[in-house]
């Protein structure tokens, strides 16, 4: 079991036995069914500020009888006993959970609607979903919401449209973003939740989690570049508003497969080698990075392209961009996507969204990456 946890406070120490924290139950932890690992984070509000209780990462790997690092989609009860695993392994004492859903299971989108009222919208909204969910209508839960005026108003002819009849004047017209979530993803949470015994708060897409764990009140146009096992988010919020969020499919399981190949090795050999020397080292006689590379310029081609697409479309520069995932822990990653993306580049640091030991900061900083989702999902319930 040891050899599956990449990362647990709780195996380390056990802050409530030291007496940092009251022991009445009024924690949350947050969840982050990814998929190559678990990840979650415990933490409680304390005089107004959340605080880190525990954290844990379990590889989900084995539970299917593949390698660390690799892509492992398992079933309920497989799920069921890596989280028991985990939350022994990392000391998690609350029942407490906020869970985010996956963005494979889930679709974004805005679309724009003539300014009518309330009433109007609610009809209108399900008709138009129609046109961007690939899937039944009775296959999803859909939520959506009105974005205000004032992010909605970008680009050089804001919040207008024009009519088929070109000769009648430009009308007002909101945005809409759909939230939809496919059902058997609900159900399968359900089951969880409730073969656990959880006290669950309500679900999150997983691109909310992450943007509320590394962003402030910026009101610039920032991306979130977020390199997960078999595939790369990116997102872009504009005046605090999520208002793109596309899935690459490349990840960082396809760097590891690159380099088993391309030296002969087997992927868990590859994968220990990528986590050591990323793609700045040398193996073999050879640089990493000729072996890196071309799956990084693909993912860091494809986020530029959808960062263009936005530019050009609102008028707005994205100034910002924000790596985390597992797969932004590789060496030279930040260096190169700054280079591709022209723009400043940073690690994510959601554990500073914290009150932490001053000694762990150092490895929280380096951990926090791949910890965005997790820490974001419990924030929201802690600071509702």
């Amino acid at each position: 079991m040891a050899n599956f946890l990449s990362r647990s406070l709780g195996r380390l120490f056990d802050l409530k036995r030291l007496g940092l924290f009251k022991q009445e139950d009024n924690s949350v932890v947050g969840i982050d069914i990814g998929s190559s690992s678990i990840k979650a984070v415990q933490i409680r509000k304390e005089a107004g500020r959340p605080v880190l209780e525990t954290y844990g990462e379990l590889a989900t790997g084995p539970y299917k009888g593949v390698q660390v690092g690799q892509a492992a989609i398992l079933t309920v009860d497989k799920l069921v006993e890596a989280l028991g695993d985990l939350f022994r392994a990392a000391n998690i004492t609350t029942k407490n959970v906020a869970m985010a859903i996956p963005l494979r299971g889930s679709l974004l989108t805005i679309i724009e609607l003539p300014k009518v009222g309330e009433a109007k919208i609610n009809e209108m909204v399900p008709l138009e979903a129609r046109k961007y969910i690939p899937v039944p209508m009775s296959e999803v839960t859909m939520d959506w919401f009105v974005i205000p005026k004032r992010e909605a108003s970008l680009g050089d002819t804001p919040g207008t449209f024009e009519e088929p009849n070109y000769g009648r004047k430009p009308i007002d017209t909101i945005e809409v973003l759909i939230v939809a979530i496919h059902n058997s993803i609900i159900e399968q949470y359900q089951s969880i939740i409730s073969k656990m015994g959880f006290v669950a708060k309500p679900y999150e897409i997983e691109t909310f989690s992450s943007i509320r764990s590394v962003f402030g009140r910026d009101m610039t146009a920032m991306a979130v570049v977020d390199m997960g096992a078999s595939s790369t988010r990116v997102s872009i919020v504009d005046y605090g508003v999520t208002r793109v969020s596309h899935t690459i499919n490349k990840g960082s399981q396809d760097i590891t497969s690159a380099l088993a190949q391309s030296l002969g090795l087997d992927f868990a050999k590859a994968e220990e080698i990528k986590r050591r020397l990323g793609a700045v080292g040398r193996v073999n006689g050879g640089e990493m990075g000729t072996i890196v590379t071309p799956s990084l310029d693909y993912i860091l081609f494809e986020a530029r392209r959808i960062i263009l697409a936005y530019e050009k479309k609102y008028s707005r520069s994205v100034s910002r961009v924000v790596l985390i995932g597992g797969g932004a822990l590789l060496k030279g990653f930040q260096e190169t996507a700054s280079k591709s993306l022209d723009s400043e580049v940073v690690l994510g640091n959601p554990f500073s969204k914290l009150e932490t030991p001053a000694f762990l900061e150092p490895m929280l900083r380096d951990a926090g990456p791949s910890f965005s989702v997790a820490i974001g999902v419990a924030l929201r319930d802690i600071t509702l």
